[in-house]
């Protein structure tokens, strides 16, 4: 198989990789129950099973579909799947109540912080121009990413040698990279950009200071090309799995889309879906 075509749809049919998404979600569930954590419980009157929302939710990322507009439309084409679904806030509302499940399917499938980490940081905007004075969540600044100024929050997650995401967390726009040094505790040497300069154990290329002169920091050729991966990883959650447009009304709501985005990057990296179908070996 190509290297550079990891998403499962370059090789699998949609109702194979629904059905095989369901397996390894109902799976994963099942092994974190054994583990002694609870899922959140059943909302009320609700018929479908959390395995079958959370499989839904992940299959309509894959497809780079709209979550929203994906969803009515499964109610749909997707009625023979899924007989019971509830209305669209309920379904919003599962989600947002598993997003400390769906962070830790995320971490399940990262393996742990591996040999060598990157870490950088990434704006998602839910806001432009004079949109930016009426966004009223909690703690979303304004801030100024590729594309200007925006409003909303920061991504700051930490990637493995494998490509895979296994620590994160989610700031105001308008952060220092200094507010996410918590994150880093415990690692090694980490490779960076240069704005992670003063986060102590973060390794960036040299910089100059006021006079002209220049700072060395221990910077390798090598650690260029490991700190690019990183931008990679950013490009395939912005590009197919919607990250740039989040469109939230609660921090809650946010952070379980962000999670639901880091998990499903997660899922298509690792290849598990790909070695289910026997794809590769």
């Amino acid at each position: 198989m190509d290297s550079n075509r990891e998403h499962p749809l370059y090789y699998l049919d949609a109702e194979t990789l629904l059905v095989d998404t369901y397996i390894w979600v109902d799976d994963e569930l099942k092994a974190l129950q054994a583990q002694g954590f609870n899922p959140p419980p059943k909302q009320k009157h609700q018929k479908a099973t959390l395995a079958e929302l959370l499989t839904l939710a992940i299959f309509l990322l894959l497809q780079g579909q709209d979550l929203a507009k994906g969803y009515l439309a499964a109610k749909t084409t997707l009625k023979a799947y899924f007989p019971s679904l509830p209305h669209l806030s309920r379904f919003y509302r599962v989600l947002q109540k598993a997003q400390g499940l769906l962070a830790c399917l995320a971490t399940r499938l990262a393996g742990g912080e591996g040999l060598l980490q990157v870490v950088d940081l990434k704006p998602i905007p839910l806001a432009h121009g004079h949109r930016i004075h009426g966004l009223s969540l909690p703690e979303a600044a304004m801030g100024v990413g590729p594309l200007g100024a925006f409003g909303g929050y920061v991504l700051m997650p930490v990637m493995n040698e494998r490509g895979l995401f296994f620590r994160w967390a989610i700031l105001p726009g308008n952060a220092r990279n200094t507010w996410g040094r918590d994150l880093l505790d415990g690692l090694p040497a980490v490779p960076g950009d240069r704005g992670l300069r003063w986060v102590q154990g973060v390794k960036t290329p040299p910089y100059r200071v006021r006079g002209g002169t220049v700072v060395e920091t221990g910077w390798r050729g090598w650690m260029e090309r490991v700190r690019n991966w990183i931008e990679t990883r950013f490009s395939v959650m912005v590009r197919s799995l919607g990250l740039h447009r989040i469109e939230a009304r609660s921090y809650w709501g946010l952070v379980a889309r962000v999670n639901l985005i880091l998990l499903v990057h997660n899922l298509i990296r690792s290849r598990v879906l790909l070695r289910m179908a026997g794809v590769e070996l």
